[in-house]
């Protein structure tokens, strides 16, 4: 299949589940209880989540459109991950930056994958290199299907994760990450998600790492945000936590 059109035989429609209980999650880290009174600022997740009918190069001029079941994409702000995108390039910054990632794929010799995945994605430490302090809560688990959601420390922040298999295993995992407010996340979701794919690449999973390389849009953006932001604590673990952008000077 073409990128961004995992494909496979379509499973049964799962549906999304906006829960979401009162105060921290049960992982929170302790600095939690300094921020549990302060205003936040959760959003609404879409109302499309989980694996559904979906269609990319819609407005494509080189290239076909196809459906397929599988998770959503994104709409183009530095702040998503999806395994589901336009297969072009051209196509997909035409929305914004490229948010566009390769199916994660497991190692012929495991015989539960998606069991796998999710042990690993439930091992996941709150507050590693400074983000998800607030904890997180699978909210939709499946032998197919694993929606979590994770929350920011201090604002309440919180960002959807979903996983699924939605053919065989040889078409991999789709993935997806995104934040429900803000224009950037300040790297959050590429730093989550290769927190998970490398605990994974240790048991042989074939996983790309998100990197300035792969997607320097989004990393710009996110480099940006932190040099420009109040907030000293959004620099935490990057380069900039004892420096900050070189900006032309103006005039």
């Amino acid at each position: 299949p073409p990128p961004g059109a995992p494909g496979g035989a379509p499973p049964p429609a799962v549906a999304s589940s906006p829960i979401r209980r009162a105060g921290a999650f049960d992982n929170a880290i302790p600095e939690y209880a300094s921020y549990v009174d302060k205003a936040k600022r959760r959003g609404t997740p879409p109302k499309d989540l989980g694996v559904l009918k979906r269609t990319i190069n819609e407005q494509s001029i080189d290239a076909d459109p196809v459906t397929f079941s599988g998770l959503r994409g994104c709409d183009g702000k530095p702040n998503c991950f999806s395994t589901t995108g336009d297969s072009l390039l051209e196509d997909r910054i035409l929305t914004g930056v490229d948010t566009l990632i390769s199916p994660w794929r497991p190692p012929a010799d495991d015989p539960a994958p998606f069991k796998t995945l999710a042990s690993a994605v439930k091992e996941y430490k709150p507050g590693q290199s400074f983000i998800d302090g607030g904890g997180f809560a699978v909210v939709k688990e499946t032998d197919s299907y694993l929606y979590v959601q994770f929350e920011a420390l201090k604002k309440g922040y919180i960002d959807d994760v979903e996983f699924a298999m939605a053919g065989g295993r040889e078409q991999g995992i789709q993935v997806r990450s995104s934040s429900r407010v803000g224009q950037t996340d300040f790297g959050v979701n590429a730093i989550r998600l290769n927190a998970i794919a490398a605990s994974l690449r240790a048991k042989g999973w074939a996983i790309d790492e998100i990197t300035p390389k792969t997607h320097q849009d989004y990393f710009y953006a996110a480099d940006d945000a932190r040099d420009q932001t109040f907030d000293k604590d959004r620099r935490k673990g990057t380069e900039m936590e004892n420096g900050r952008m070189d900006r032309p000077a103006i005039g």
